[in-house]
This record gives structure tokens, C-alpha cells and sequence, in this order.
């Protein structure tokens, strides 16, 4: 086993940093976001692309052979279904950016459910059979649009806190 020496810890531990890994995750959510964004616009009018997938597929919310509800109204469906590429799109440079990253995380995040809700929390043949990767990739795209929201904001707010801090440990050094 190989002791590892101060410099080699001190990489070790700029590279794993939180900082670091959520600017990576944001990173990578806005690249997966922004093509998905373009595969959505590329497969819009083609068979099983976006457009007929939301305009005729019912919304399987639970399993265990349940056929699903629907199709969506088109009253919902075609806005759904022409918004959401540039709003992916949107999100996608938002986060890679790093600009708003709080609300676009928030959008990201309405996005994200509402593809659980419309794939369903479990599969028509139960949890496993065939809606695991779909629930996996989008639980924890999810999760991750959360954890770099949440890093944002915590960031964002730091200033503030650090002044509230300040004038809270001034005014029990002035009693």
C-alpha cells in the first residue's frame, strides 16, 4: 500500500473539492441537456419522436399492468411538445454558463418530473422490467439539478449569512 505525501493529498483534495464537482455535474447537465435539446428538434416530426410521443402516448403514472391515462389534450400537449426543446435548450446554457443556476436548476427540475410522471414512477410490468433505466437516469438527473441548485443558492446567500454572523457575534461581544 502506497503512503501518499502532503503535495499528493493536497491534489487529491483540490480535485475532489465540492466546488469541483458540482461545477463538473453543472457542467455535464448543460452539455446532456443542450443535446437532448437538439436530438428533440432533430426527431420532432419523425415517428416516435417528441411530438407523437406526447400527443398519443398515455401517461403510465404506476405499473403492475396498468395501461396508462390519456393521451395528454392537445391544449397541453403541443405547447409541451414545441417549448420543450428550446427551453431545454435554454436551461442547458444556462447551467454550462453558470448564469441563474438556481432557476434554471428549478426549471430543470419541473422538466425533470414531469418526464417521471409521464414515463411513469413504475413500469407497466412492474418497478423493473423495463422503466428502471428510464426512473434511474431521471431520478438522478433530477437529484442532480437539485444538488447544483441547492450549491448555488447556498453560495448566492453566503454574503448575507456571513453579515447576519457578523453583526450576531457583535452584538453578544457588546452585552
Amino acid at each position: 500500500m502506497a503512503v501518499m505525501n502532503h503535495e499528493q493529498s493536497a491534489l487529491l483534495d483540490r480535485l475532489f473539492s465540492l466546488k469541483t464537482v458540482v461545477t463538473t455535474t453543472r457542467i455535464l447537465l448543460g452539455v446532456f441537456f443542450i443535446l437532448s435539446a437538439i436530438a428533440n428538434t432533430i426527431h420532432f416530426y419523425d415517428q416516435g419522436g417528441i411530438l407523437e410521443t406526447l400527443t398519443t402516448a398515455k401517461l403510465r403514472l404506476w405499473g403492475f399492468k396498468f395501461e396508462g391515462i390519456g393521451p395528454l389534450p392537445a391544449l397541453l400537449s403541443l405547447p409541451y411538445a414545441y417549448l420543450l426543446s428550446p427551453v431545454e435548450l435554454a436551461v442547458g446554457f444556462l447551467f454550462l454558463l453558470n448564469r441563474w443556476v438556481r432557476w434554471a436548476g428549478l426549471v430543470m427540475m419541473l422538466l425533470l418530473f414531469s418526464f417521471l410522471l409521464a414515463f411513469g414512477f413504475v413500469g407497466p410490468d412492474g418497478l423493473f422490467p423495463n422503466n428502471a433505466p428510464s426512473f434511474d437516469k431521471n431520478f438522478f438527473l433530477l437529484t442532480s439539478a437539485w444538488f447544483c441548485a441547492a450549491y448555488d443558492h447556498y453560495l448566492r446567500t453566503k454574503p448575507r449569512r456571513d453579515r447576519l454572523n457578523a453583526a450576531d457575534s457583535l452584538g453578544s461581544l457588546s452585552r
